[in-house]
């Protein structure tokens, strides 16, 4: 592997860790800072201009697909009880918005 390019990951993670700290999500476990950006990364506008996105959506993201299913759902329950995507409509239809906007 070239240096160079090493060199540039390097300094996009730097940036992406300050970034996590000045947002406050550095404090999240790793899956949880996945499943929550899998959710930010396929975030749609519903019908009342909210950004929403559906679990099935998000189980597709590559950096989700690693993550087992009940380790999923144990990690969004946390997301939703930490405030950070909201459950929407009934509970068997997986459709979650995003808060703060």
């Amino acid at each position: 592997m070239a240096f160079g390019v090493l060199e540039q990951l390097a300094r996009l993670r730097d940036l992406l860790n300050t970034m996590e700290q000045d947002l406050g999500i550095d404090t999240l476990s790793p899956n949880e800072r996945d499943i929550l950006l899998a959710f930010y990364a396929n975030a749609w506008k519903d019908e009342d201009d909210r950004p929403v996105c559906s679990t099935d959506v998000v189980r597709e993201h590559p950096t989700v697909q690693r993550i087992s299913q009940p380790t999923f759902h144990r990690t969004l329950k946390k997301l939703v009880g930490k405030g950070l995507v909201l459950h929407v409509g009934k509970p068997s239809a997986g459709t979650y918005m995003l808060p703060g906007e």
